[in-house]
């Protein structure tokens, strides 16, 4: 007993306070991922829906049309996102990154509630299509300080040699809300009949999100600010339009392989697949499942790999990767193939995809300083965001005007040039202190 009291009285402060800072960090590090992936979770089910809400919402002869119209209010909620991240990210860096993350949750709640209740076009009409379109844009209020600040909390609370790891975790949540998503629209879809899946199993999904909320708040309410941003805080440094500007341009290329790509390979491929390549409704959105699964698991993978080799050079060889393969892998599944040859298609899309913007997280945060870099990073995300929830709405009329059917890859393509490009002359960060 007595070496025991003697053993906890060598403990010195400085040991107990970096056992303390670690145990914060844990709990930041779990806040900022899970309430991460109940809001993406929320954003997301909306697209693997899209073929369903096209008749509840935009009743049209054409079924192209509503499907093009249900799109075009996905992309909405990312026109909006510019709006949010301008606000709620200068708010970010203001008055801190916890409270604005609880925020953004409740925001993205309250979005997923109204359309999960929102009467159809059969029952009032015209207001159906707008409170559904005013929802969507209260989603991409919320989404657009969302992403940006919760990339700056994590960045700040990891050390320089994790933070590709912690990225991509915050990638992963964002792949693990559109898997809970992609997985609970799979489940109805395949045990509800037809009819009742039209009737109402389509609200399911959304009303789910009233569930979600307590844990994300909770979880959020509960943690600290990171010690880097409270020194900020303490003695706040002005932000440099000139030096902003230029990064955040910077930033928004670096941001679109990670809204345009992986939205181009997941909340769109389903409804591609269903109509252009002959794949079942249930079993193209089970495969969009298991690619969604395997980005979960990837993203932190590919994320500590660039801690150890650096970020710039993975981010371009994975934008390479995109350029080349992109177009082949849409051709092949248009020219319809059978369901497992698909299946490994997307799924080697995806893997692609995540390899290089795993990285971006860290890349953006460790772009911008302290002062900014909640807006910086919110901003080139939601403004990447734009093209990047416009895609499925640009994929469709792209294949309307031209007849081809691969022509959605060309989106793809751009955006992995634009990263590119963006990287080349970009300082390597991955083992410098955030400044």
């Amino acid at each position: 007993m007595a070496i025991g009291v003697q053993v906890w009285e060598t403990v010195s402060p400085t040991q107990e306070s970096s056992a303390a800072l670690e145990a914060k960090r844990r709990r930041a590090i779990v806040a900022g991922i899970v309430g991460n992936t109940l809001e993406w979770y929320d954003f997301g089910v909306y697209g693997f829906l899209a073929t369903i809400l096209a008749r509840q919402f935009f009743p049209a002869s054409d079924a192209y049309v509503a499907l093009l119209q249900t799109f075009g209010a996905f992309a909405a909620g990312f026109v909006a996102r510019p709006f949010g991240s301008y606000f709620l990210g200068r708010l970010g860096d203001r008055i801190g990154r916890r409270a604005l993350l609880t925020v953004t949750i409740l925001l993205m709640a309250a979005g997923t509630i109204v359309i999960g209740t929102v009467p159809t076009y059969a029952q009032i009409g015209f207001f159906a299509p707008l409170i559904l379109l005013l929802a969507r844009l209260l989603q991409g209020f919320a989404a657009g300080g969302e992403w940006g600040t919760a990339a700056a909390f994590l960045a700040e609370w990891s050390t320089p040699g994790r933070r590709g790891f912690y990225g991509g975790l915050l990638l992963s949540s964002v792949s693990g809300g559109l898997l809970l998503g992609s997985g609970v629209a799979a489940l109805i879809a395949t045990t509800l009949s037809q009819e009742q899946l039209f009737a109402w199993g389509w609200r399911i999904p959304f009303l789910l999100g009233i569930v979600l909320i307590p844990v994300g708040v909770y979880l959020r309410r509960n943690v600290e600010e990171p010690p880097v941003f409270q020194r900020q805080r303490a003695a706040p440094a002005p932000v440099v339009a000139g030096e902003f500007v230029p990064l955040l341009v910077r930033g928004t290329c670096l941001c679109l392989p990670l809204l345009v790509a992986s939205y181009m390979a997941t909340v769109y491929m389903p409804s591609f697949a269903q109509l252009h390549g002959q794949i079942a409704r249930s079993s193209a959105l089970w495969a969009n499942t298991g690619a969604l699964a395997l980005s979960v698991v990837a993203a932190p993978l590919f994320g500590g790999l660039s801690d150890r080799w650096g970020r710039k050079r993975q981010m371009m060889i994975a934008a390479v990767a995109m350029m080349v393969v992109s177009w082949p892998v849409f051709a092949l599944i248009a020219s319809g193939v059978s369901f497992p040859l698909y299946l490994a298609a997307h799924l080697g899309l995806t893997l692609i995809v995540v390899s290089g913007t795993a990285a971006a997280p860290a890349c953006i945060a460790e772009l911008f300083p302290t002062a900014s870099r909640s807006v910086g990073a919110s901003l080139g995300n939601a403004i990447a965001g734009v093209l990047g929830g416009s895609s499925p709405a640009i994929s469709t009329w792209l294949i309307g005007v031209s007849g081809v059917v691969a022509s959605p890859a060309l989106l793809i393509v751009f955006a992995a040039a634009g990263s590119f490009f963006a990287l080349i002359g970009m300082r390597e960060m991955t083992r410098h202190e955030l400044r």
